[in-house]
C-alpha cells in the first residue's frame, strides 16, 4: 500500500520526521506492507515543492542544509501558497508543520480545513488548532470521513490522547493537571541550582529547545495552549488559551527560590484543567509543591500530566528530557494508527 503525504511547514520537527521516515521505510514495507512517499513540502521562507513522484527526501535535506532553500531544487520548487499546494498535490494525508500562533491558531486551522475539503487524512503537531477550533475541526472531519490526530501538539511523542483513546474506554477525564513547557521548566530547575534567569534562557536557546523569543515559554503561553488542548479534547471545554488564568514564571525570583528549596519545597509552573459544574476552569500558574507531588522529581526539560479519572483513579505519564525526535515520532505514530483505522474501514 502507497501512502503519499504533503508536508505543510518544514522546520525542525519536519526535517526530522523526514529522517525517520528514511530510517524506518525498510521497516514499514516489511511490517506494515506500506510504503510512504513525500510529494509536497511547504515552507514560508525557503522554498516548496510540489511533485506527482514521490521526492527523494535524503536529496531534499542535504539540498536544504547545503543552500538554506529549496527554490532552486529543480522541476519540483513551487512558489504556490500551502493553501494552493493542498488543493493541487495529489497526497493522501497532510501534516501540519507551521508556528504556533498563539493569537488565533492560524493559518494552520484554515490549512487542516482545507485539507479536508480535498478529502486528505490530516495529523498535527500545531497545538494552536487544538486550543482554538477543536470541535469544529473534528465535526468537519467526520463530515467529510477523514482521519484526524494530533498526538504531538502536548508531550511530544509520549501518549496522552492516544492513551485516553485507546485504553480508557468508558473513564470520564474529570481534570487534568501538569508540567507542559519544557523550556520554563529547565529555567526553574536551573534557578534553583544558582543560575540567572537570563543565563538559563540562553543556555535553553543554545540547546536549541527555546525560541529566540522566549516569551510564549517563559509568559506561560505555550503551556496554557496546552492544557486547552487537553481540556478540549478530554473534557469538551470549548475553550481557548486567551480564557486561561495565566501567569508565566517571569516575576520568580532567587529569593523565591532559595526560600522554597529552604522550606522542603519547589517552584514549578503547572497547568490545570478543573471541572467547576458545567464548565472546565483552566490556569496555569507557579506553585510551591512538596515531595509527595508527581512533579517533584520533574526537572529540566522533562515533562509530566496527570490525569483525574472516575474509574480508574489517578494516571500520570513523565517524559524524560525530549529531543525533537520524540515529536517526530508523534507524527510517525498517529500515521500508523490512520492506516490501522484505513484498513479495518473505521474513522
Amino acid at each position: 500500500m502507497i501512502l503519499r503525504l504533503a508536508l505543510i511547514g518544514f522546520g525542525n520537527v519536519g526535517q526530522e520526521f523526514a529522517r525517520l521516515l528514511t530510517r524506518k521505510r525498510d521497516w514499514l514495507l516489511r511490517e506494515k506492507g506500506l510504503d510512504v512517499e513525500v510529494l509536497a513540502i511547504a515552507t514560508k521562507t525557503r522554498g516548496s515543492l510540489i511533485s506527482s513522484r514521490a521526492l527523494d527526501m535524503e536529496h531534499v535535506l542535504d539540498n536544504l542544509h547545503a543552500d538554506g532553500t529549496l527554490s532552486n531544487f529543480g522541476p519540483e520548487s513551487t512558489t504556490l501558497a500551502p493553501l494552493q499546494i493542498i488543493d493541487k498535490t495529489d497526497a493522501d494525508l497532510m501534516i501540519e508543520l507551521t508556528p504556533l500562533n498563539i493569537d488565533s491558531g492560524q493559518p494552520a486551522i484554515d490549512h487542516i480545513k482545507a485539507a479536508f475539503g480535498v478529502g486528505l487524512d490530516v495529523v498535527t503537531a500545531n497545538k494552536g488548532p487544538i486550543a482554538y477550533a477543536y470541535k469544529d475541526l473534528r465535526a468537519l472531519a467526520r463530515s467529510k470521513g477523514v482521519h484526524f490526530r494530533f498526538e504531538g501538539t502536548v508531550m511530544d511523542g509520549t501518549p496522552v490522547f492516544n492513551l485516553v483513546e485507546k485504553t480508557l474506554p468508558g473513564c470520564q477525564i474529570l481534570g487534568i493537571e501538569g508540567i507542559l513547557n519544557s523550556t520554563s521548566n529547565f529555567v526553574l530547575t536551573e534557578m534553583s541550582r544558582g543560575k540567572r534567569m537570563e543565563d538559563a534562557i540562553k543556555e535553553a536557546q543554545a540547546g536549541g529547545f527555546a525560541e529566540a523569543e522566549p516569551s510564549l515559554d517563559i509568559d506561560g503561553w505555550d503551556a496554557a495552549a496546552k492544557i486547552t488542548a487537553l481540556a478540549n479534547v478530554l473534557m469538551e471545554a470549548g475553550s481557548n488559551p486567551k480564557k486561561v488564568d495565566r501567569e508565566g514564571i517571569r516575576n520568580v525570583s532567587d529569593i523565591d527560590l532559595k526560600n522554597a528549596k529552604t522550606n522542603g519545597l519547589k517552584i514549578k509552573q503547572i497547568a490545570r484543567a478543573t471541572r467547576e459544574g458545567a464548565e472546565v476552569r483552566l490556569q496555569v500558574k507557579p506553585e510551591l509543591i512538596d515531595s509527595s507531588s508527581p512533579f517533584w522529581s520533574i526537572d529540566g526539560t522533562s515533562s509530566a500530566v496527570r490525569l483525574k479519572t472516575d474509574l480508574m483513579g489517578d494516571i500520570a505519564v513523565s517524559e524524560i528530557n525530549p529531543t525533537v525526535t520524540q515529536t517526530a515520532y508523534a507524527i510517525f505514530s498517529d500515521i500508523l494508527l490512520i492506516m490501522e483505522s484505513i484498513r479495518a474501514g473505521t474513522l
